[in-house]
C-alpha cells in the first residue's frame, strides 16, 4: 500500500501530511492576521518576502549548491557519499542562516533602544545564543554523519533491487484511484482557499478607510 501510494502521489505519505498541516496552519495564520489593524502591511510583507525568495534567494542558493556540489564531487568520488557528506554540512548551515534571517535585528542589535523600551529586555544575548545554536546544529550533524559512516553508505544498486524483466505493473484498484483523486482535489481546494483568503484580505484592507 505504501509503495502504491508513493507511485500514485509521487512522494511518501508523510509529505502529504506535512503539506495539509502547512495549509491548515497558513489558513489559521491568515485568519489571525485578518483580525489585526495592520493586515494590509503584513500581507504585503508576506508577498514581498515570497517574491524576494523566488527571484533573489532561490537563484543565489541554487548557484551556491552547484558550486558546493562541484567542490564536494572533486573531493569525494562516490556520488551517494558526496551527497550525504554535503547534506550534513548544508542542512545545519541552512538552519543557522534561517535563524539569522529571522532574528537578524536582534542578533545584530538593530535599534536596541527601541527593543529595550518595548520589551524591557536587552538584546545583547541573541548573538551568543545564535552562535551556540549554530555550533550545536553542526555538532549534532557531525555526530550523525560519523554514525552513518560507521554503518556504511549504501550504493544505489544496493538500495533498490531491479524489477525482473517479465514484471508487469498491475493497474491500481478503483478505490485507490478514487482516493488519490479525492486527496489531490482536497489539496487543490485547500490551496485555493488560502489564496482566496489572501486576496480578500488584501482587497478589504485596500478598500477600508
Amino acid at each position: 500500500m505504501r509503495s502504491r501510494f508513493r507511485y500514485e502521489y509521487g512522494a511518501q505519505p508523510l509529505h502529504l501530511i506535512a503539506v495539509v498541516a502547512s495549509l491548515l496552519l497558513c489558513g489559521y495564520a491568515l485568519l489571525r492576521i485578518n483580525s489585526l489593524d495592520n493586515t494590509g502591511r503584513i500581507l504585503i510583507w508576506l508577498v514581498a518576502a515570497a517574491l524576494l525568495h523566488d527571484l533573489v534567494a532561490l537563484p543565489l542558493y541554487s548557484l551556491l549548491s552547484r558550486i558546493t556540489q562541484g567542490a564536494a564531487g572533486r573531493a569525494i568520488k562516490s556520488r551517494p557519499a558526496m551527497l550525504i557528506a554535503l547534506n550534513h554540512v548544508r542542512i545545519p548551515a541552512a538552519l543557522s542562516l534561517l535563524l539569522l534571517v529571522v532574528y537578524f535585528p536582534l542578533i545584530l542589535q538593530v535599534a536596541p533602544e527601541e527593543y529595550l523600551a518595548t520589551t524591557g529586555t536587552e538584546p545583547d544575548v541573541y548573538l551568543e545564543r545564535w552562535l551556540l545554536i549554530s555550533a550545536a546544529l553542526f555538532l549534532i550533524s557531525g555526530v550523525a554523519y560519523a554514525i552513518q559512516l560507521r554503518r556504511g553508505i549504501a550504493q544505489p544498486g544496493e538500495m533498490l533491487a531491479p524489477w525482473p524483466e517479465d514484471h508487469v505493473e498491475p493497474p491500481p484498484p478503483i478505490l485507490w484511484r478514487i482516493g488519490a483523486t479525492v486527496v489531490l482535489a482536497g489539496s487543490a481546494v485547500a490551496i485555493f482557499i488560502v489564496a482566496a483568503a489572501l486576496v480578500v484580505g488584501l482587497l478589504s484592507t485596500g478598500l477600508s478607510p
